[in-house]
């Protein structure tokens, strides 16, 4: 069974961003270090168990920067046998719509049996992506998935939502999108770090693609810093008190009750 995985590199969750003056809707690099997103790493761990268990192969796809290499030879070491980068400026400056319509047609010559993502990208917040590349694939697709089983011609999705657990039906192939909790991702032995050095990251172009570059549908106009957190009240005395200036505090200040 072949796999496609798509990969996004991201800054680290830990990182301090500061937007950039002279790119709207981009943060100053300097000093950030990047890594892969960690939504990804479920998608990846499924390619690679499905893969171990079942055969065929596990490919990454990503668009990004020439830097963004590094997600992919961590995806690569965690057990993907290949990767795909596609890092044209006009790719990378498209939005997510022209990104699926990129990707879908890098994927499109594997011929896989499944194409997993993350669930979302951790700077963006974009949670679209499965969608997008389902239509444009022309495939089911299911978000979210907190636990995945496959068959020969299916796959039965089990996702979280509202307290509650779905499960969910879809003919293979299939887009899937994985959940925090599908599994536990895998941390790379050292062994394995020095084997995805020798496996290849393919480049593509647009051209390489037969595809043109794209107007986007959507823009990022700014990036705003969130403001500093307000400074706690602290109330003192015995329970009735600290109730009371608590109540006060709630319905005179803050004034949601």
């Amino acid at each position: 069974m072949d796999i496609a995985v798509i990969l996004r590199q991201v800054p680290d969750t830990e990182a301090v961003l500061v937007p950039d003056p002279a790119r709207p809707g981009a943060v100053l690099e300097t000093g950030v270090k990047f890594v892969l997103n960690p939504y990804d790493e479920y998608a990846v761990e499924e390619a690679v168990r499905i893969v171990e268990k079942a055969g065929g192969r596990a490919v990454g796809f990503c668009i990004g920067p020439e830097r963004a290499e590094g997600a992919l030879r961590s995806a690569l070491a965690m057990g993907l046998e290949s990767a795909v980068l596609i890092s044209e400026p006009a790719a990378v400056a498209a939005d997510i719509v022209g990104q699926g319509r990129i990707l879908a047609a890098a994927i499109k010559p594997l011929k896989p049996a499944l194409v997993l993502c993350g669930r979302e990208f951790i700077d963006t917040a974009e949670d679209a992506l499965a969608a997008v590349l389902a239509q444009f694939l022309d495939l089911p697709h299911v978000l979210n998935a907190s636990k995945l089983e496959l068959s020969a011609d299916k796959a039965v999705v089990q996702r979280e939502s509202e307290g509650s657990t779905l499960e969910i039906e879809a003919a293979l192939p299939a887009v899937v999108s994985a959940a925090k909790g599908l599994n536990e991702p895998r941390y790379p032995t050292l062994m394995a770090i020095k084997r995805s050095k020798a496996k290849e990251v393919k480049r593509l172009t647009l051209a390489e693609l037969g595809l043109a570059p794209a107007a986007p549908r959507s823009r990022v106009t700014a990036l705003v810093a969130p403001p500093p957190r307000a400074k706690g009240v602290r109330v003192e005395g015995d329970a009735a008190a600290a109730a009371a200036q608590g109540l006060e505090w709630l319905s005179k200040t803050a004034k949601v009750v």
